[in-house]
């Protein structure tokens, strides 16, 4: 009888071991990607030529945008020199977020400012092959129709043009 309990046991391990395992997900990307969630739903951009767009202006300025039909989220960080460390996103000019739907009438810009911040880290600047990966999140605000929008789990990978 000590055999068929030291099986039954044996099986029950492995079967939780086995369960476990299988109940990782693990977060499939592409070698490029940009995502978030807007409000709490998926962003994922159109796979145009410039729907992921990724831009370094003589080491000095960051610009990232992504565009999905007429929705666009961009970023913009001035320092010099650009390099790996978390950026926040509010009022001031040097680090700043937007999100603009151009459908709406009057138009859907919002914008990070004092109240309505958020930040952005660079996770890897790879000069060499010119590839600039890392996280987001911001609360941006439209002043003319008094409304707000969210941007949270924000990530991107993405190969960046120098100018």
């Amino acid at each position: 009888m000590k055999f068929k309990v030291k099986s039954f046991a044996g099986f029950i391990f492995l079967m939780l071991a086995l369960f476990s395992v299988l109940s990782c997900k693990k977060e499939y990307l592409p070698e490029f990607y940009f995502k978030c969630k807007l409000n709490g739903k998926e962003y994922i951009p159109d796979n145009c030529a410039n729907c992921r767009r990724a831009i370094v202006l003589g080491d000095s300025v960051f610009m990232l945008n992504a565009n999905r039909y007429v929705e666009t989220i961009a970023f913009g960080i001035r320092d010099y020199p650009i390099k790996q460390k978390t950026y926040m996103l509010n009022e001031q000019k040097s680090y700043n977020a937007i999100y603009d739907n151009t459908i709406g009438n009057p138009p859907d810009i919002f914008k990070t400012d004092s109240l309505h911040k958020g930040q952005i880290t660079i996770t890897m600047l790879d000069k060499a092959n010119r590839i600039i990966a890392g996280t987001f999140s911001f609360h941006a605000f439209n002043a003319i129709q008094n409304k707000k929008v969210m941007i949270t789990e924000g990530k991107f990978r993405l190969k960046y043009g120098i100018y």
